[in-house]
């Protein structure tokens, strides 16, 4: 098989097999979106931060009742290894399988995809992001989660998309800010002290901002502060970035229309994330 089409495989204990890509309609992954996922990059045949996605695959599943074994965990570190996989998105999904409405989970099944895809080149990432604000009664405690209802991400994607944007920065009716509709956001702001170094902080994970594993990397590589932001908080700010697994670090250069100071401090970032990525270690200027 083309190492550039789709490809899907399915665990049912043992080891992952090649799958047909046909989910049975008993499941309740599918029936009721009963499901949780991670999403896990493979650049340059290299799957990115495995360790961290199963962990926190580990924590939906417990958060939503399903069965993560340690069986399934090493199976899909084993799989990860041997890899042979042009530049794309692998992505895990943990499911219900068959049973009623709220009956107990036995067994998780696991289905695994890939399909090709290309990241972010250095020349899309000095162009940057135009991202969009918008409001929508969201619910807090789901909205960060991983899981089978993503209805309310997609519909604030399409919204930003409708507007020219390229994502959106999602705020709740008291206008506090959650996250952008596929990723996690990042914000320099001011420092209190004349000249100070600027502050780099991201929305607080309790107040319902996505749990993201490439939030956790630029976590390992600076300091960064959860905090309880507004959109004045936002319209203030030096700079914006936002990461996911797709776009890894995306420098924002528009926040509803309007140029941000510091295009340099999330540029910076971004090209630090590429030399992580990169197997040689070398980016483009």
């Amino acid at each position: 098989m083309s190492r550039s089409k789709f490809r899907a495989w399915r665990w049912m204990g043992g080891k992952l097999s090649l799958f047909d890509g046909t989910i049975p309609l008993v499941d309740r992954g599918f029936r009721y979106g009963q499901h949780v996922f991670e999403s896990i990059a493979i650049r340059e045949g290299r799957a990115l931060l495995v360790e961290e996605h199963l962990k926190l695959l580990d924590e939906a599943a417990k958060r939503q009742q399903l069965s993560f074994s340690r069986d399934l965990a090493a199976a899909l570190r084993l799989f990860s290894d041997k890899l042979n996989l042009a530049d794309g998105m692998l992505r895990i999904y943990l499911t219900a399988g068959p049973g009623l409405p709220g009956e107990s989970v036995r067994q998780s099944p696991c289905y695994v995809t890939w399909d090709p895809l290309r990241f972010p080149t250095p020349g899309d990432l000095r162009r940057g992001y135009a991202l969009h604000s918008l409001e929508l009664p969201v619910n807090r405690t789901t909205w960060g989660e991983k899981w089978g209802n993503y209805a309310d991400h997609l519909h604030a994607l399409q919204e930003a998309k409708s507007l020219g944007a390229d994502e959106a920065v999602v705020v709740d009716p008291k206008r506090r800010v959650l996250s952008c509709a596929m990723g996690n956001l990042l914000v320099w702001l001011k420092s209190s002290k004349k000249k100070g170094t600027p502050v780099l902080c991201t929305p607080c994970a309790s107040s319902g901002a996505r749990r993201g594993v490439l939030l956790a990397w630029v976590c390992g590589q600076t300091p960064v502060e959860e905090r309880e932001l507004k959109i004045l908080d936002l319209r203030g700010a030096l700079a914006l970035a936002i990461t996911n697994s797709r776009l890894g670090v995306m420098p924002v250069a528009l926040l509803d229309g309007k140029k941000l100071p510091d295009f340099n401090l999330p540029l910076s970032l971004a090209r630090e994330y590429l030399r992580f990525a990169s197997k040689s270690g070398q980016i483009m200027k």
